[in-house]
């Protein structure tokens, strides 16, 4: 009967925006795509996601109970938590499995509809594995990052569990890479000083351990990126897993359809009608607009917003500059021929937006990945490193000094011109017969193979 009907895949992302936002356009992408997908939440977080959805779509939200998690009442995403609190969100992902557990044993049990072939989790849900392999359907893992981060995050976790993690002097950093291609020397201040922070110990360690085990727990990874970006990390996380790795990247809206008047493509309302911002925009010289933000979890202490914006600002620039409380329809700030360059905190989903628009980045990374995207960006030419963590405060002289080789100069010509290759591979990755289409329909043929299974054969490992 199964065969008869769209494969089934179950999204399982893990509470947070630059989690949340990724599976979406992941999910919208596959039932594009003709499977139909299942997408795990929270009641808490329905709202929120319904209003992205096109409902043309085969896409079901999954409520699962919220489990219950002393001092995260009402808050069920990283974003809506502080930041000393985070670590309640991950304890409530990992809740989640119980709840999961007992849908999946209904998916399995019904007449109505096909049950799942394929459960796509998150590095912080990988949890779905264990439930996958009971049901003996394939599991794959999401990656929202980039193949080059993702291999120094494997890198160092497993440096950290077998604490090879070494400092060499007071600026700079020497990293027993384990697992890693090349030898590959980083700056102190280009990996996140939470590895070196005694008080996260604990976290640091559950952190390091999810990620050193997610990268070739399940039977594959998909991952947003384009192979033309990174192809010697893609190769690298291949060979470090022996398992299948679709690059389907750039998935974020622009791709798609859906999405229109004054709600951005993430579902919330955004602090700016969409006309006024345009007609702002189109009031601009070309490539003369900075855009900064730093996403949804950072917020700038008063010292650090005086450095990029100093005392008057507002009435400074009022003329010239544009103010947005709330979110803003970033794709179309980015798309827009006005804007020169993006300051950023170097979030994947961020930046390679910008990227993949042919903006240039002046990187703040302040936690994570976003110090390898930073890096990342500034070799291959379309970035400037110019701030290096959360709790840093730039100085002024050196904002302007960053601001001007992206909008002036020779400087600026370089990273317009290499900015502009990265836009072109990645819109070829996208059509036609591009990587990402092809690595796409890939992923889309192994889940019909699967379906075409019957039920009690199902198995969770992929074809080759």
């Amino acid at each position: 009967m199964s065969g008869l009907q769209k494969p089934h895949v179950v999204a399982v992302p893990f509470p947070a925006l630059g989690h949340f936002i990724p599976f979406l356009d992941l999910a919208k992408l596959l039932a594009s795509n003709g499977l139909a997908v299942s997408y795990v939440t929270t009641p808490g977080n329905v709202t929120f996601l319904q209003d992205y959805i096109d409902q043309a779509l085969d896409i079901k939200l999954v409520a699962l109970p919220t489990p219950a998690v002393e001092g995260l009442q009402g808050r069920e995403r990283s974003d809506l938590c502080p930041w000393e609190s985070k670590n309640l969100i991950f304890e409530m992902a990992e809740r989640l499995q119980s709840p999961f557990d007992a849908w999946m044993e209904q998916q399995f049990h019904q007449q109505k509809a096909a049950p799942p072939v394929c459960l796509v989790y998150d590095t912080f849900t990988g949890w779905a594995v264990d439930t996958a392999q009971k049901y003996n359907v394939a599991s794959i893992l999401f990656n929202t990052c980039g193949a080059f981060a993702t291999s120094l995050l494997h890198s160092i976790s497993c440096s950290i569990l077998q604490n090879a993690l070494e400092k060499d002097g007071e600026d700079s950093l020497v990293v027993s890479f384990i697992n890693l291609p090349r030898p590959l020397r980083l700056f102190k201040h280009e990996v996140s000083p939470l590895y070196f922070n005694p008080d996260l110990s604990n976290f640091i360690q559950r952190y390091a351990s999810q990620c050193y085990q997610q990268i070739g727990k399940g039977s594959g990874i998909l991952i947003n990126k384009f192979h033309e970006l990174e192809p010697f990390y893609v190769q690298h996380l291949k060979s470090l897993t022996a398992k299948p790795v679709w690059a389907i990247g750039p998935v974020h809206p622009k791709n798609l359809s859906g999405g229109s008047g004054n709600v951005n493509t993430t579902g919330k309302m955004v602090g700016i009608n969409e006309q006024e911002l345009v007609f702002w925009l189109d009031s601009q010289s070309p490539r003369s607009v900075v855009y900064v933000s730093f996403g949804s979890h950072t917020f700038l202490s008063e010292e650090q917003t005086h450095a990029l914006a100093r005392e008057g600002f507002l009435e400074r620039t009022k003329e010239r500059g544009l103010i947005i409380r709330g979110w803003v329809p970033q794709l179309v700030i980015l798309s827009h021929v006005s804007v020169g360059a993006f300051i950023s905190h170097c979030g994947w989903n961020s930046a390679l937006e910008s990227i993949s628009l042919g903006v240039p980045i002046l990187a703040w990374p302040m936690f994570g990945d976003q110090h390898f995207n930073s890096k990342l960006f500034a070799e291959l030419g379309v970035g400037i490193q110019f701030c290096q963590h959360r709790d840093e405060i730039p100085k002024e002289e050196r904002v302007k000094e960053v601001v001007a080789m992206a909008l002036l100069g020779q400087k600026k010509e370089e990273m317009r011109e290499r900015a502009e290759k990265v836009r072109e591979m990645a819109t070829n990755a996208i059509k036609g017969e591009g990587s990402s289409v092809a690595d796409l329909r890939g992923f889309v043929s192994d889940m019909h193979k699967l379906n075409s299974r019957p039920t009690e054969h199902k198995r969770g490992g992929m074809e080759s």
